[in-house]
Order: structure tokens, then C-alpha cells, then sequence
């Protein structure tokens, strides 16, 4: 279990129970934190948006304080912190997170993120499973307009694009271990 602040409201927030410092060694064995930007996955995420027909989309990945955007659209932003990232719950559990209109979720309904602004109203993620099964970050469509939901397609297409996103880092682990031990 682990309990963050939330910086704005001063409560605490519960964050999911698993084996957090397990999910956080096999996020850091992909050495993916706070790198430039990847053109394959700046091109995934743009595809994501324009499949779920949202202004907002993005990679992420989530250590011990904050969700990191590997790839992002319409957001300004490269992190949040993790207390009131919404993607913080969406890695408790293997299912897509859904969330129709935030504003009635007791959960995020006094976010600042739904608070200010044209805040956050639909919202939904799928989480990164790596092979050992650790959730490390989402894949996740939000907007300031609420929505019924998704169809059990999109759901499935969602949590697709999230093992897309597992497979893309596998590769690149597998290259960096290839040019950190060349053939001899």
C-alpha cells in the first residue's frame, strides 16, 4: 500500500495495492524515464488521438511521485505529479479504466483537473504490462467533453495499444543489451 499527499488538498490519496517496489525496479529496468522524445511512439500517440477522436492523449509512465509523458498530444506539459495523476488509479487493476464523466466520479470530481479550466471530463486508460505482468504506465484518452463510455472495441483497442507500447520497449531493451555486448 502506498499512501501519496496530494499536494493541492492536502488529503491523502491510497495508491493501488500491489508490489510497488517491484513495479518500480521493472519501470527503471527499461531505462525509459526522461528520455527525448521517441518518433515511434510521438506517432503511436497522435494515432491514438485521432482513433478515439479526443483532443488529449499519452504515454505514460508513473514512479514513485509522478506520471512522466513519454508521448503526448494536446497536453503542455511533461509530467504531473502523482497524487493527482488519474492514471495512478487505472494501474491498479489489468482492465481499461473508464470514466464517462469525471465530474460525477467521487473519485476524481474534486481533481484539478476537473476543476479548472475546461478540465478533465471523459477519461480512459489502459495499463503497460510488461512481461512480468507489472503495471508501470498507461496508455490513457482524455477530453473535456463527457462520453457514454467505450464499446467493448475500443476497450480491446485501447488495452492494444498499450501492449503495442510494452512490445516497442522490449525492443528497445533487447537493442541496448545487443550494443551494450556485441557479438564477438
Amino acid at each position: 500500500m502506498v499512501t501519496v499527499v496530494d499536494p493541492l488538498s492536502s488529503r491523502e490519496v491510497i495508491m493501488p495495492q500491489q508490489d510497488e517496489d517491484s513495479r518500480i525496479a521493472t519501470l527503471r529496468s527499461y531505462a525509459v524515464l526522461d528520455t527525448p522524445p521517441d518518433p515511434a511512439m510521438e506517432r503511436l500517440v497522435h494515432d491514438i488521438a485521432a482513433t478515439f477522436r479526443v483532443r488529449k492523449a499519452v504515454i505514460s509512465f508513473i514512479d514513485e511521485g509522478r506520471q512522466w509523458y513519454k508521448a503526448r498530444v494536446g497536453v503542455a506539459v511533461d509530467h504531473v505529479p502523482r497524487a493527482i495523476s488519474f492514471c495512478t488509479h487505472s494501474i491498479g487493476t489489468d482492465a481499461v479504466t473508464v470514466v464517462p464523466d469525471a465530474r460525477l466520479d467521487p473519485r476524481f470530481r474534486d481533481n484539478p483537473f476537473v476543476t479548472d479550466g475546461e478540465g478533465v471530463r471523459f477519461y480512459a486508460a489502459a495499463p503497460i504490462k510488461t512481461l512480468n505482468r507489472a503495471r508501470i504506465g498507461t496508455v490513457c484518452v482524455f477530453d473535456s467533453t463527457p462520453r457514454d463510455g467505450l464499446t467493448s472495441l475500443e476497450a480491446l483497442r485501447l488495452s492494444g495499444y498499450a501492449a503495442r507500447v510494452a512490445e516497442m520497449l522490449e525492443q528497445d531493451r533487447a537493442r541496448a543489451r545487443a550494443a551494450a555486448h556485441p557479438a564477438r
